[in-house]
């Protein structure tokens, strides 16, 4: 398992910024525990990777993944390369999934970024992810899940910070689906689908839903 003093020391070259925002997200995101469900080889594509952490975090992890990062924020593509100036570990490319314009892959990983973006895109995303993948493969998706519902309305407080009053991230409207709608959404795309809550020890209603091919 990927060490929290690794990602600090991996970091250092971001600023205090930086190093505050990834103890922050270490506190309330299970970012370090999800690395246990993406298997220890093969390329992996996270879409929305922002400023790379996630993708640091699975290099670090196993490093034989492959690992392409594709995010449409500039600045946070620039610090994720400036985190790895003197150690490549990644690979992360300018892209905007609006134009499903994905690197073929043996895992897809999105982390905190269908609820930004509508419904007939979710879709749209979810499907362009399964043509691409090969029979075995996987797509991993963290989400914020409507229960317990008193976790999930904290959170959309939260987010109504961050994302409309803050500008944190790009959304204007927040697009939520409980656990089981995403299951049914990949379950009717063909993927066979899992279910693994991770809200217990948080105020967040965290939950990760696989999807396997």
């Amino acid at each position: 398992m990927v060490e929290k003093k690794d990602l600090i020391r991996l970091f250092r070259p971001a600023g205090w910024k930086a190093r505050l925002y990834l103890r922050l997200k270490l506190k309330i995101c299970p970012l370090l525990a999800l690395e246990n469900y993406i298997p220890d080889r093969g390329r992996i594509v996270d879409l929305g990777c922002g400023n790379g952490l996630f993708a640091f975090i699975l290099k670090l992890g196993s490093p034989l993944r492959e690992i392409i990062g594709l995010d449409f924020d500039e600045k946070k593509l620039s610090l994720a390369k400036k985190i790895q100036l003197n150690k490549p570990l990644c690979q992360f490319f300018l892209s905007d999934l609006n134009q499903l314009d994905f690197p073929s892959a043996d895992i897809y990983t999105l982390i905190d970024v269908l609820y930004l973006l509508p419904p007939s895109l979710q879709l749209e995303i979810l499907k362009r992810c399964y043509e691409l993948l090969p029979r075995g493969g996987y797509i991993l998706i963290k989400e914020i899940d409507t229960r317990p519902r008193w976790k999930y309305l904290w959170n959309y407080f939260q987010e109504t910070l961050s994302v409309r009053i803050i500008g944190f991230t790009r959304g204007q409207s927040f697009y939520f689906r409980s656990s089981n709608e995403w299951a049914s959404l990949l379950k009717e795309i063909g993927f066979a689908v899992q279910i693994v809550p991770f809200h217990k020890g948080y105020c967040y209603s965290h939950v990760l839903i696989i999807g396997q091919k």
